[in-house]
């Protein structure tokens, strides 16, 4: 279980380990492709962004796929990649911000990973998400809400499964994806030198 003090920007819970790969869980618009993408140079490893993959493997944006076929048909091609991901190696992956629900794949991606959940509240989310110009052909709306009270619902439902599912968690706020990246790196480095003394 994560523990969380004052002031804290990085939380870790758990023995360091070698780990097979380095996953990044979080909402929408926490960060995970960009820092995920910064993340594998600094470590020397493959950067899978899943969105992307199944993009491709689609050949359609996952907005034009759940247009089309739906988000439960969505969800199973989702299920079935976490799936082919865990036994691959030395990879950084940046997950759907649904992915934790797919609560079996998850528990087997996670075996011999480092979970890292990047963390950002409602208001930052949505500020975030309408910057972003891609956010209306790749990111399908999930409810008929409004984006703040989207956001906010859909984090108080996912939040405790995020919590669960993770190993360190960052709060993304007011850092760049440089800041971040570096913190969960030097954060890794850390917990290994402890492990070694």
């Amino acid at each position: 279980m994560l523990k969380k003090e004052a002031g804290d920007r990085v939380v870790v819970s758990g023995p360091a380990r070698i780990y097979e790969r380095i996953i990044l869980t979080g909402f929408r618009g926490t960060g995970k492709s960009v820092v995920g993408k910064k993340l594998a140079a600094l470590l020397g490893r493959r950067f899978v962004d899943t969105d992307t993959e199944l993009s491709t493997e689609m050949h359609s944006s996952v907005s034009q796929y759940v247009n089309r076929f739906g988000w439960p048909a969505f969800r199973l091609l989702e299920q079935q990649q976490l799936e082919r991901l865990a036994g691959q190696k030395d990879l950084v992956v940046a997950t759907g911000g649904g992915a934790v629900l797919h609560k079996d794949e998850w528990s087997r991606l996670r075996r011999h990973s480092l979970a890292v959940w990047l963390q950002a509240d409602a208001e930052t989310i949505r500020r975030r998400l309408e910057r972003d110009s891609a956010t209306g052909t790749t990111r399908p709306p999930l409810s008929d809400s409004d984006s703040l009270t989207e956001v906010q619902d859909l984090l108080a439902e996912r939040e405790p499964l995020y919590r669960q599912g993770a190993d360190i968690a960052v709060d993304t706020t007011g850092m760049t994806p440089e800041e971040i990246a570096a913190a969960i790196r030097d954060t890794i480095a850390a917990q290994q030198r402890k492990e070694k003394d």
